[in-house]
C-alpha cells in the first residue's frame, strides 16, 4: 500500500519539474517574474524528487528476480525515452544524427538512466549494510560523490551516461533507500514545533538563494544541476573553493537537503487539503509518465517559438506557463494515458517472467 503523503509530495514536485522546464528557455530575458520562481524551484526540487524516488527502491531487493525486473524496466524506459525526445529535440535544437546517442545524456532522460544505474548498484550497498551500520555506508556514498566530482577533469567524460548527475545526486537516492518509506512516513506524521521551525528556515534559505542567484551567488549556480566541478565558474570564487570544490558540493547537499526537508513538511499540509490533496496523490502515483511525456511537448513548443511570444511582455510568462503545466500534468496523469504507459512499461517484466517460467518448467521436467 502506497503512502499518500509521499505520493502527494511527488505530485507537487512533478508539477514543479514541468513548470521549471518550461521556464528554463526564458531565463535569458532576465525578468525577475521568470527567474525568481525558477530559482526557487531549482533550489530543491531534484534532490527532493530523487530522495522520494529512493524511498521505494528497497522493494527491488525482495528477490533477485524483482531486482532484475526493475533494472530491465528502467533500462527499457530509458531507451524509450531517448526515442521519444529524439525527433522533437532534433527539430527544436537543429541537432544532427539519425539515431539517439544512448551513451551520452545531458537532458531530461538523465533521471531515468540514473534510476537504472542507482538500482543496478543497490545490491552492493545493501550488502555493505549487512556488514556495517547504515551511517558509515551513507558516509562512504557521500565521500565518493564528493571525490568523484572531478572525474571529468581526468577522464574527459563530459555527459557520458549522465555520470555527473548520477554521482552528484546519488546520496539523495540512497539516503531515501536506506531510510525507507515507513520511517519517512513516521517522521512526516510526527509533526510538532521542530518541523515548523524547519519549514520556516527552509523557506528562508530558498528565498535567499532565489533573490541572490543573479548576484553574488551566480558563480555557484551550476551546483544545483549536479554538474562536474569543471563546469563551475571557479574564477570568481575564493581560493579555498578553487582548490577544494568538493566543499561547495557538500554545502549544496546541506542547503538543498534542508530546503527539501522543509518542503516535505509543507507537502504534508498540501496533501491534507480536501480534494486538492487527492489530486496531488494521483499525480504523484503517475509521476514517471508525466516526467517522460512533458519534455517532447516542451521541445515542440520551442520549435514553434513559444519564448518569442513573451519577449514584449515577460510578466505573462509565469502565470500562463503555470496554467499550461497544470493542464499537461492533468492530461498525462489521465487514466487512458497511464494505462498505455503501464502497458509499455511492463513489457520487459513480461519477457522476464516468460523466461523464468520456461526455466522453471525445464527444471521440473528434468
Amino acid at each position: 500500500m502506497r503512502a499518500k503523503e509521499i505520493d502527494g509530495m511527488k505530485g507537487a514536485l512533478i508539477f514543479l519539474v514541468v513548470l521549471g522546464h518550461f521556464l528554463l528557455p526564458l531565463l535569458g530575458f532576465g525578468a525577475r517574474s521568470i527567474n525568481l520562481p525558477f530559482d526557487l524551484i531549482y533550489s530543491f526540487h531534484m534532490p527532493a524528487f530523487v530522495f522520494l524516488s529512493g524511498l521505494f527502491a528497497g522493494h527491488a531487493l525482495r528477490s533477485p528476480r524483482h531486482w532484475c525486473k526493475r533494472c530491465l524496466t528502467l533500462l527499457w524506459l530509458y531507451l524509450c525515452f531517448k526515442w521519444l525526445v529524439f525527433y522533437p529535440e532534433r527539430a527544436a535544437y537543429q541537432t544532427g544524427g539519425t539515431w539517439p546517442d544512448f551513451w551520452h545524456e545531458s537532458g531530461t532522460p538523465w533521471f531515468v538512466l540514473a534510476l537504472f544505474l542507482w538500482t543496478l548498484a543497490l545490491p552492493l550497498f545493501a550488502l555493505l549494510r549487512r556488514v556495517f551500520p547504515t551511517a558509515p555506508v551513507l558516509l562512504l556514498i557521500l565521500a565518493l560523490s564528493l571525490r568523484l566530482g572531478d572525474l571529468d577533469a581526468r577522464l574527459q567524460l563530459m555527459d557520458f551516461l549522465a555520470l555527473d548527475r548520477v554521482i552528484a545526486f546519488a546520496p539523495f537516492f540512497y539516503g531515501g533507500a536506506f531510510l525507507g518509506e515507513k520511517r519517512f512516513s513516521a517522521w512526516v506524521k510526527r509533526g510538532g514545533f521542530p518541523q515548523w521551525v524547519l519549514l520556516f528556515v527552509a523557506a528562508g534559505l530558498a528565498l535567499y538563494f532565489a533573490f541572490h542567484s543573479g548576484g553574488w551567488l551566480h558563480p555557484y549556480q551550476n551546483l544545483i544541476y549536479g554538474v562536474w566541478y569543471t563546469r563551475l565558474d571557479t574564477s570568481a570564487m575564493p581560493e579555498l573553493f578553487r582548490t577544494a570544490p568538493w566543499l561547495l558540493r557538500l554545502f549544496w547537499y546541506l542547503v538543498s537537503g534542508m530546503i527539501g526537508a522543509g518542503f516535505f513538511v509543507f507537502g504534508k499540509l498540501l496533501v491534507r487539503v480536501p480534494n486538492f490533496g487527492a489530486g496531488l496523490t494521483e499525480r504523484g502515483e503517475r509521476s514517471l509518465p508525466i516526467y517522460m511525456l512533458h519534455r517532447p511537448v516542451r521541445d515542440i513548443g520551442l520549435l514553434l517559438g513559444y519564448p518569442a511570444y513573451f519577449v514584449t511582455c515577460p510578466r505573462l510568462a509565469f502565470p500562463l506557463l503555470f496554467l499550461l503545466s497544470l493542464l499537461l500534468v492533468r492530461i498525462f496523469a489521465a487514466e487512458p494515458v497511464y494505462r498505455l504507459f503501464l502497458a509499455v512499461q511492463k513489457l520487459p517484466g513480461k519477457v522476464l517472467d516468460t523466461l523464468f517460467g520456461l526455466s522453471e518448467k525445464r527444471r521440473k521436467a528434468s
